[in-house]
């Protein structure tokens, strides 16, 4: 046997543990930026994109601990192992309100009057999506009493036509940019009016049905735009806080849609200070309604809020349609004595001046430009 053998395997082994620890830390280390740079209150996009795979994140940041921990002999690995619990810690505190063992924001519906209720199908049905029929079904199948949809132009518009006989009431505003919308709906629609909060070619539909009770109810169909490379979340912050201020102190209010944003970031925390809506979800699950076309990374896009004197009956996300977001089902009954048991959630001080400068950021002209 080669003297030099040992010495040789001796090597290797040596380098691949530093080759093994060095790709711990750089692992470990994009980890936790992952987790701490969401923090900084920008609207910069690939920092806010960082709100939306918490739930992943913390899966990783788990198998991060264990895999670091196998270097627990080295400072610097419990150094990383400290700020890897703290990631866990932070993705907990954000996403805790939406698991099922957090408290629920709104109580479950205790009236079983069903003039007093409101079934609502919201769904982003992608333009490019030719299959109409899988929608029609679905909708046949749940029986909605009003139908929110989104991503609308004139071939879905056409394809959609069957339903003129069992929603006698619509508000339609078709598009080829991915941003059309509209409302079908069973119940009266005693006005309504397509809206640009922020910019023109972004529509939202702001309309008042009427429930079998006789109740008016403000129902608002939003499609904020997205955070994206090259884009910063300026629009969407600015639209939600100003939808917010628009249903604020108002009486039965529904406001629902793809809102390009998840639950648990600060922009919607924001909209919901300001608008004082509750949000169904939060102690019932998460409800991931995007990508449907991948099983791990999915996220709660499609939201629908509410006002006080509303509970909740029904909610799930419903089967795929051939769109990449999964169509939204929320069922309400509008119970007035809600309001004594139930408060959305306050706006202070600190908060009125951040939904102020998302709102001041808009009126910069380069703000409302594309990307190229």
């Amino acid at each position: 046997m080669n003297a030099k053998e040992p010495i040789e395997s001796a090597n290797e082994q040596l380098f691949l543990k530093r080759s093994a620890w060095g790709i711990a830390c750089l692992l470990a280390t994009g980890l936790i930026l992952s987790a701490y740079i969401p923090l900084l209150p920008v609207d910069t996009w690939w920092v806010r994109i960082g709100d939306f795979p918490r739930v992943q994140l913390l899966v990783f940041y788990l198998i991060g601990i264990v895999v670091i921990l196998a270097f627990y002999q080295r400072r610097l690995a419990k150094v990383l192992a400290v700020l890897l619990v703290g990631g866990v810690l932070t993705q907990l505190y954000w996403i805790f309100p939406y698991l099922p063992v957090a408290p629920h924001q709104v109580q479950a519906a205790k009236s079983s009057d069903s003039d007093a209720r409101l079934r609502i199908l919201s769904a982003n049905v992608l333009q490019d999506n030719e299959d109409a029929d899988a929608l029609l079904r679905l909708i046949a199948s749940e029986q909605p009493d009003v139908v929110v949809l989104l991503e609308i132009n004139s071939r879905w518009v056409n394809d959609l036509t069957v339903l003129d006989d069992s929603f006698e009431f619509q508000v339609l505003h078709p598009l080829e940019n991915k941003y059309g919308i509209a409302i079908y709906s069973k119940f009266p629609i005693e006005r309504s009016k397509v809206r640009a909060f922020v910019k023109e070619s972004i529509p939202s539909i702001d309309g008042v049905i009427r429930l079998r009770s006789g109740h008016p109810v403000r129902l608002l169909a939003v499609h904020p735009n997205p955070p994206r490379p090259g884009e910063d979340t300026t629009k969407r912050d600015a639209e939600l806080v100003l939808v917010g201020r628009e249903v604020k102190d108002g009486e039965s209010t529904v406001v629902l849609g793809d809102m390009n944003d998840v639950g648990w970031s600060r922009t919607t925390d924001l909209f919901q200070e300001v608008s004082g809506l509750l949000d169904p979800r939060k102690g019932r699950g998460l409800y991931p309604t995007f990508n449907a076309r991948s099983s791990i990374w999915r996220y709660p896009l499609d939201h629908l809020f509410h006002s006080d004197d509303f509970r909740v009956a029904e909610i799930r996300t419903l089967p795929p349609i051939g769109s990449d977001h999964f169509p939204l089902l929320v069922e309400i009954s509008h119970e007035p004595a809600a309001k004594l048991t139930q408060e959305g959630p306050q706006l202070d001080v600190g908060d009125q001046e951040d939904a102020q400068d998302a709102v001041e950021a808009v009126r910069d002209p380069e703000a409302l430009k594309e990307p190229e």
